[in-house]
């Protein structure tokens, strides 16, 4: 089992499964909530499960490409990630307070990122959406 909070404590998650990856992501969404990426861990939706605060959960409605919705805590703005995406989870891996058992794998959405950043790691690099064989 993973758990992850927000920092005021009002929301708290349970992840049960083993997560599909620990990546990057470089989008302008996650890059704007969180600095120059966003540390995000995927699985399968069923896995993820809110234990307390769903009604302290904001959502930011997706993006442009109708995918992509930002969630975080009412009252402290811990940023969430995605939460659900159709039959995936993304969440911020800034909110577990479990060591999720992986590491970075990947970076995705590199088209996006700021052009003064320069990736000096030697992962995986999608410029787009990666979504991890289960």
């Amino acid at each position: 089992m993973i758990r992850g909070s927000c920092l005021c404590g009002k929301v708290k998650f349970e992840i049960s499964g083993e997560p599909s990856s620990l990546s990057y992501c470089h989008c302008s969404r996650c890059r704007k909530a969180a600095g120059i990426f966003s540390a995000v861990l995927i699985g399968k939706a069923d896995d993820l499960r809110v234990t307390e605060g769903l009604d302290q959960i904001a959502k930011l409605l997706p993006g442009p490409d109708g995918k992509h919705e930002r969630c975080f805590c009412k009252d402290c703005g811990t940023s969430l990630g995605d939460l659900v995406t159709g039959d995936i989870y993304v969440v911020a891996a800034s909110a577990l307070d479990d060591d999720p058992g992986i590491r970075p794998s990947i970076h995705i959405h590199t088209a996006s990122k700021p052009d003064w950043y320069e990736i000096s790691d030697d992962l995986k690099k999608f410029e787009g959406d990666y979504i991890p064989e289960n």
